[in-house]
């Protein structure tokens, strides 16, 4: 449900400016203002519901757990609160005064592009730092799917920022129409346009390939001429747009009819980002409903909410025309939110997988296809854990003998609180190689 509405609030306002435009349809400027600030509204009920849900009874307990977490929450929070209030701040002038001014936008760009940006390199260290611990095909497209999102978002930034500033300082009423054909800095499109669109275009395949590998399993029910030919629709819907860079094949029909040329377009081709980030939380929403733990349940719908509004809220299009009132400023104001949940449903999935013994034996005992990225992120999680805990052992029995009154009763008190956390059933011959390797250490030297 909150996929459906995170969605549908950003194709109405990333799309509501090009549809009027392009169809010649102009209605009231009131009219225009009462849907920004209904959307404006139904984002800020959208936030809090999603910051609730993070941090539900369930949560609480991780949240304590890890100061990162944590940490990132009220980050997150904080953020959402003063993008709402920027909100705010350009609803009220523009009832007031019928104008607002082109700093909120540029504010409203700088905060959620950066700290989206924040937590998504944030995702991608501790993916990259899964992978050094145990390589997986699965976990590097991810990665190299995360990374070029963060490329497309820096690029999203500097654009967006530069279009912006050489906007007037106050913007009043005009027609959506002239604010289209009066984009300033048009130069910037033959540099920053084609990088945003081939960047943008990795990452989307780079996804798209991992979530396909990754829903493969249902290829055995449906078939795999179906099941192909489902997944490529998403695929084919977002590149087809770009074939005009290439082909033009409807040429024809924008010189003959450009008024229609330009509705059918955007009516059929408004959702790209959106429909391929429905897609993309497939991957999460499919393995919630495999899984028996509901805590483990939430984590992935948390991820699947974040990947469909990370994804699907990368549109900065509408926002570089700064109308009246400013449609595309909820669709970037989401940015932030999906970053985040997308970062913390991973990390906090993978934590649970690592402490939960019954859990991973669930995932070995699950052929499904989604179960097997969860338990590599979780098993290598749980490996990383341990070799933390280990160097932080050796570290402190080496630094002990130096001390003459070291005993044996050092290393007992040492790995008293590391075998506790630990699954020894799991991690028995792990631990008994470093308990040796301690141990052998501990004995003092005999002399010869």
């Amino acid at each position: 449900m909150m996929i459906i509405v995170a969605i549908s609030l950003m194709v109405i306002d990333s799309t509501i400016v090009k549809y009027i435009a392009f169809s010649n349809k102009e209605y009231p400027t009131p009219v225009y203002v009462s849907i920004f600030i209904t959307l404006a509204v139904f984002f800020a009920g959208t936030v809090i519901v999603l910051l609730g849900f993070v941090k539900g009874k369930n949560s609480e307990s991780e949240l304590k757990r890890a100061l990162s977490v944590k940490s990132t929450y009220l980050i997150i929070a904080v953020t959402q609160l003063v993008l709402i209030g920027i909100m705010v701040m350009i609803i009220q002038p523009t009832i007031a005064f019928k104008s607002y001014n082109t700093l909120s936008l540029l504010a409203v760009v700088f905060i959620s592009h950066t700290t989206a940006l924040f937590f998504l390199i944030m995702l991608v260290l501790t993916v990259v730092d899964w992978i050094m611990t145990k390589r997986d095909r699965i976990l590097s497209l991810y990665t190299i799917s995360f990374s070029l999102t963060a490329i497309a978002i820096m690029t999203s930034l500097l654009y967006t920022e530069q279009v912006l500033s050489h906007q007037p300082s106050n913007i009043r009423p005009s027609s959506f129409h002239s604010s289209m054909l009066n984009l300033p800095s048009a130069e910037l499109t033959m540099s920053f346009g084609p990088v945003l669109d081939i960047i943008s275009i990795l990452s989307f395949v780079s996804v798209w390939i991992a979530s396909a590998v990754l829903l493969s399993t249902y290829s055995r029910r449906i078939g795999k001429i179906r099941y192909w030919a489902i997944i490529s629709i998403p695929l084919i819907y977002f590149l087809f747009p770009f074939e005009k860079n290439v082909v033009d094949i409807f040429r024809s029909l924008v010189v003959s009819s450009p008024v229609l040329y330009g509705v059918l377009n955007v009516t059929i081709f408004s959702a790209t980002k959106q429909i391929g980030a429905l897609l993309f939380s497939l991957v999460f929403l499919a393995a919630s409903t495999l899984v028996t733990k509901h805590e483990m349940q939430k984590y992935l719908l948390i991820s699947a909410i974040g990947m469909a509004i990370l994804y699907g809220s990368i549109e900065i299009d509408t926002l570089l025309f700064a109308t009246y009132p400013p449609f595309g400023v909820v669709t970037v104001s989401f940015m932030p939110m999906g970053s985040y949940l997308l970062f913390t449903g991973i990390l906090l999935s993978a934590r649970l997988v690592a402490r939960d013994k019954e859990l991973r034996m669930e995932f070995y005992n699950n052929a499904m296809s989604q179960m097997s990225l969860l338990k590599t992120i979780g098993v290598t999680e749980m490996e990383k854990q341990l070799m933390k805990g280990y160097k932080s052992i050796d570290k402190r029995t080496r630094s002990l003998e130096k001390d003459s009154s070291y005993e044996k009763d050092n290393v007992k008190e040492a790995l008293h609180g590391l075998v506790d956390e630990m699954d020894t059933e799991n991690a028995r011959e792990i631990l008994h190689e470093v308990l040796t390797e301690v141990y052998e250490k501990s004995r003092p030297k005999r002399k010869y």
